[in-house]
């Protein structure tokens, strides 16, 4: 990888993100945070990351709906998205709807490394 992978992490839970957000710098990524999915596809829109790691279940805009108006937009080449949830229910409506992942919480963070890993070296 000749550059930082920057990723976006969108969860409404603050204690999440903090510990994402460690991790992830420490694993060398760039990393900006959001905790709304508005404030979510804002930046995604000016940040342009490699990849994104979304929570299905937020309140107002849901993981979903972010990853539904990503695949939409047809300004935004869409990056790779691995989606959270707590329920495992979740899990095929956000394949089908185009996450490329998906990690069922609590994950270990070695799972979330290895995930991001996984996707960021599939060809798009």
């Amino acid at each position: 990888m000749s550059h930082k992978s920057k990723i976006v992490v969108i969860d409404d839970d603050r204690g999440i993100v903090l510990g994402v957000q460690m991790r992830l710098r420490h694993a060398g990524f760039e990393v900006a945070v959001a905790y709304d999915g508005t404030e979510g596809l804002e930046l995604i829109r000016s940040q342009n990351p490699d990849l994104v790691l979304l929570d299905v279940q937020m309140p107002n805009l849901d993981g979903l709906s972010v990853l539904k108006s990503l695949r939409e937009d047809p300004d935004l080449v869409t990056p790779p998205v691995i989606m959270l949830s707590a329920s495992l229910q979740d899990q095929q409506t956000a394949l089908d709807a185009g996450a490329h992942y998906f990690l069922t919480k609590p994950y270990r963070s070695s799972d979330l490394i290895d995930a991001i890993a996984s996707v960021l070296a599939t060809p798009a």
